[in-house]
């Protein structure tokens, strides 16, 4: 596989998304990189947030935000519940969803190449509300 070609906007992403442990949308990446980067246009964020999607160091998930959001990939990968009322997110392990995916794998005889998983529903707290 070959290295991939980090640009100036590319490093940049990446670095934001390093130091802010979150997961962020495209124009979330785009204000926050404005005062380093003032030529920085929102085009550029979504093309280089395609490219380091493809090239495997960022995911791309929906959280249910109306947007998607972009995270590093760690060396562990983690998986999330998110409340559709309160928005609130459980972390899930990867070792808790890895059987789940072996399953499905073998069910369909189809590889998973998921590395992020993002499940809904309505958290304990706002069922009794």
């Amino acid at each position: 596989m070959k290295k991939p070609r980090l640009t100036s906007a590319r490093k940049a992403i990446l670095e934001e998304l390093e130091s802010s442990h979150a997961h962020l949308t495209a124009n979330q990446l785009h204000e926050q990189l404005q005062q380093r980067l003032p030529s920085l246009n929102i085009s550029t964020v979504y093309r280089s947030l395609e490219y380091l999607v493809e090239a495997g160091l960022i995911t791309i998930s929906d959280m249910g935000l109306g947007s998607p959001v972009y995270e590093v990939i760690h060396e562990d990968p983690h998986h999330h519940l998110v409340c559709l009322e309160c928005r609130r997110e459980f972390l899930l392990s990867d070792e808790l969803v890895r059987p789940f995916f072996s399953q499905l794998e073998q069910q369909f005889n189809m590889e998973i190449r998921t590395n992020h998983l993002v499940l809904f529903g309505i958290c304990e707290q706002c069922k009794e509300n």
